[in-house]
């Protein structure tokens, strides 16, 4: 027999030939459909078994259909980003896989794979021009008052800077998987000292965020954060415990992904790194090198023509850094980098990582401006109170 897939009519809608396991009823838009309109799906649909390797569809193809897993699981991959994989039976996976026109992605089966493909135009004409589906859909939208703010919500979280330069596959797994907790005035969202399992968005409300004095049971404050801020991802990235407590100043709301796949489909895409021959013909093109390890680091050696804004500093400075700018950040082995990229990202800034850290450098003199001075009185006040500056950087 052929490689070819086997192609069959789904003639029927008792869904003979798809698995048993299988409820149509249940993916998106077909929730509202009537049986006449499942009908007009089943008379016009195909079933497509494929084996492991076989692809789907190509990024760039303006095939016509809407394509819906069944079971098994299928890759998607994007130039540039990493393959995500979408599981049959999976809040993802519950309405038609990567259905822009062109496609952005090309797709794969990871494994065995059942998949129905519909026309997309008889799916607009069904969405569209049927008034008993329209008013079901309003009827069920209007029914919850809370539903509808957390829809809301979270298609708000998705249009933020962070979110919205993400491939749509990303974006497609995200709108399944961002949960919303609701929180109350006082509790502690995260605690200084805790594992790192959550990145947390603010949907609703305030936090503050407090740490731990040394040697005292005092805790200073150390920032305000309000609607759209996130926070959790230094301990998630740097894989280290919470460095800091937040604590919500009020009732509120909360998305929140797990660290899995905050680092799978939030960080890994904007983590591009350049080697420091890249850089150094980035820096002839205009870019910003950035280093931002702590100031007393920077004076021992640094880069030529790097600037110093430390991770802490950063996190203040981002929102007015120049979007129109390349950036390059460093610092001694990549984790700050990583953390400073992800921040930068969160503004819609274009952030590059030297590959490495300063360390790989150390041993090069090329490139490397090694200072060292003494410091008088003064200069020793100001350099403590920015170590301490350092001891109190937020942990978001």
């Amino acid at each position: 027999m052929s490689g070819e897939a086997v192609v069959q009519p789904l003639k029927t809608p008792d869904k003979n030939q798809i698995p048993e396991t299988v409820d149509l009823s249940v993916f998106e838009p077909f929730t509202a459909f009537t049986a006449e309109m499942l009908e007009s799906i089943a008379n016009e649909a195909t079933v497509e078994r494929l084996p492991p390797g076989r692809r789907i569809f190509n990024q760039g193809d303006m095939d016509g259909k809407s394509v819906f897993l069944l079971s098994g699981q299928i890759a998607l991959i994007a130039e540039g980003h990493p393959a995500i994989t979408i599981k049959a039976g999976s809040n993802e996976a519950l309405e038609a896989v990567a259905d822009s026109k062109p496609r952005e992605v090309t797709a794969l089966a990871r494994s065995s794979v059942t998949l129905l493909s519909v026309a997309t135009e008889l799916l607009y004409k069904l969405n569209k021009t049927t008034p008993m589906v329209a008013v079901n859909k309003t009827d069920r939208m209007e029914s919850s008052k809370d539903n509808r703010s957390r829809s809301a919500r979270i298609e708000w979280v998705l249009n933020s800077p962070l979110f919205f330069r993400l491939p749509s596959p990303h974006v497609q797994v995200l709108t399944r998987r961002l949960e919303e907790i609701c929180v109350k005035a006082g509790e502690a969202v995260v605690k200084e000292g805790d594992e790192g399992d959550f990145y947390y968005v603010i949907t609703k409300g305030s936090c503050v965020v407090t740490r731990s004095i040394k040697g005292t049971d005092k805790k200073s404050r150390l920032a305000e954060l309000g609607i759209g801020r996130g926070f959790g991802e230094s301990a998630l990235i740097g894989d280290t415990p919470h460095s800091s407590t937040v604590t919500m100043l009020e009732d509120g709301a909360l998305v929140r992904i797990p660290k899995s796949e905050f680092m799978t489909l939030l960080v890994t895409p904007y983590i591009k790194r350049v080697s420091y021959e890249q850089m150094l013909m980035m820096q002839d093109e205009g870019a910003v090198l950035l280093d931002v390890r702590i100031h007393s680091a920077f004076e021992k050696m640094s880069l030529r023509g790097s600037i110093n804004l430390p991770l802490a500093t950063l996190w203040k400075a981002a929102s007015i850094l120049d979007k129109s700018k390349e950036y390059v950040v460093c610092c001694d082995i990549g984790k700050r980098s990583t953390i400073a990229a992800f921040l930068m990202a969160q503004q819609g800034l274009n952030a590059r990582i030297l590959e490495g850290g300063l360390q790989n450098l150390q041993e090069q003199d090329d490139g490397l401006s090694v200072i060292s001075k003494c410091l008088d009185d003064a200069d020793a006040e100001n350099e403590l109170q920015r170590e301490l500056v350092k001891e109190n950087e937020p942990d978001f």
